[in-house]
């Protein structure tokens, strides 16, 4: 009988009930953040110089670079562990990581500080950095464990408070002393924020007392989950090359100019991917490591869920792809035609990126981040070889970002195909296992 309920457990319920609400409540979390903080810039903009919001990209690249490498990669390990106790020793590890490299941190930029203070366009601020970065991955972690726990709803509230704490300190600011280091003060403001809300709402996690104390059940579950420092971190690190290299390679090629068409494209085509697929896959993750743990089906769930998504893509894909150019001139300018050119091509990449979420979200519970660094490095060597055929051969940034594009669906379908097959195989021998 047991192996009859798991053959014929299905997971329409979620798709009509919970899981769907789950979505919603992070998708409109995000949207209303979104058009808080959009609310916010004509005036921000006015207040503040090009100088001040170059300081911030600064820092919100050296974050954006630096925090998954803070805790290596550990909190997004913190939605697997069966077992409540072995998920907060994982929360304390990350923590503990996160102090270390803060401090590391904290001594390069000073003595960067002193050997050249140009290299820093914040000067005299250079603590901002390793504190924001420790900030960063604590609220990271914060999320992660609100994830596993199910508390969508807070999520929203604090991405929704938080947008409209910093807009409106960012205009107070700019009106008292409108600098980068106001903006960036507010990043940081803003992170302590999230991070004294969500602590109180989801309860002490740690001991701040033992914060520096490392023991053997650390070491145990360091390596339990060393898959995450040894494959997921370095991963990360390539999503980020990949996302510079086209910018890069088209500067280099072609000029300033096409690098900002491909920008104004990629910031357009990512926003619905930001928005719909993250809520996905912050939702799919814990449904599926929660059935794995409990040796429940997956694979109807993620091959309708994926296909679904795959659906809700094809309309403004094929939008896109017969009218990117017109679709483009008219919202942006007749200067920005060619913006639209490129996403004809580049929608077919992000349709791939969006349908792939609950694969994505799969890998680390089928134990298959090996595959996926593997599949990231021959992602960004085809889309590399894409470019640079386009380019030396054909002479033509068309084509170079429609072979940078088209090379990568490659993996896209490889991931695809590979992550359902590997779920259907271990599926296959739970039942197996529960039939005898």
């Amino acid at each position: 009988m047991r192996s009859m309920g798991y053959l014929n457990k299905s997971h329409p319920q979620w798709l009509r009930s919970k899981f769907l609400q789950n979505i919603a409540t992070l998708v409109s979390g995000t949207a209303i953040a979104q058009v808080a903080g959009l609310l916010f810039v004509p005036w921000i903009t006015r207040l503040y110089g090009p100088e001040a919001f170059g300081g911030l990209g600064y820092f919100s690249s050296l974050l954006g670079f630096l925090t998954p490498l803070a805790a290596l990669c550990y909190p997004l390990a913190l939605v697997l562990p069966k077992r409540m106790k072995e998920a907060r020793l994982l929360f304390d590890l990350s923590l503990k990581i996160a102090v270390g490299v803060a401090l590391l941190l904290a001594a390069i930029f000073f003595v960067i500080e002193i050997v050249d203070r140009e290299v820093i366009p914040f000067p005299g601020s250079y603590l901002l950095v390793p504190i924001g970065v420790f900030l960063s991955l604590w609220v990271m972690a914060y999320t992660q464990w609100a994830i596993r726990c199910g508390h969508y709803r807070l999520i929203a509230t604090v991405t929704v408070l938080a947008a409209l704490a910093g807009g409106v300190i960012k205009v107070v600011l700019g009106y008292l002393y409108p600098s980068a280091i106001s903006l960036i003060a507010v990043t940081v403001a803003v992170l302590i924020f999230n991070l004294v809300v969500l602590s109180k709402n989801l309860g002490g996690l740690v001991k701040l007392t033992e914060v520096l104390s490392i023991r053997a059940r650390h070491w145990a579950i360091a390596k339990k989950y060393l898959r995450f420092p040894v494959y997921r971190m370095p991963h990360s690190l390539m999503a980020i090359v990949s996302q510079v290299a086209p910018i890069v390679l088209l500067t280099s090629f072609y000029g300033a100019k096409y690098a900002g068409y491909f920008a104004l494209t990629r910031t357009v085509l990512s926003a619905p991917v930001t928005l719909v697929g993250k809520a996905v896959y912050d939702a799919s993750y814990p449904k599926i490591s929660q059935r794995y743990n409990e040796n429940l089906g997956n694979f109807d769930f993620i091959l309708k869920l994926t296909g679904g998504l795959a659906l809700i893509s094809m309309v403004p894909l094929a939008i896109v792809f017969l009218a990117g150019g017109t679709i483009f001139s008219f919202i942006f300018g007749a200067e920005w035609e060619r913006s639209g050119v490129y996403a004809a091509w580049m929608a077919l990449w992000f349709a791939f990126n969006f349908s792939n979420k609950a694969i994505a979200a799969a890998v680390s519970v089928y134990n298959m981040d090996g595959f996926l660094f593997r599949n990231g490095i021959l992602n960004m060597l085809l889309s590399l070889l894409g470019f640079f055929v386009g380019a030396i051969y054909y002479s033509s940034d068309v084509v170079s970002v429609a072979l940078f594009s088209l090379f990568g669906i490659f993996c896209q379908c490889l991931l695809i195909t590979r992550v359902l097959q590997v779920v259907r195989k271990t599926e296959s021998k739970k039942l197996s296992h529960s039939g005898m």
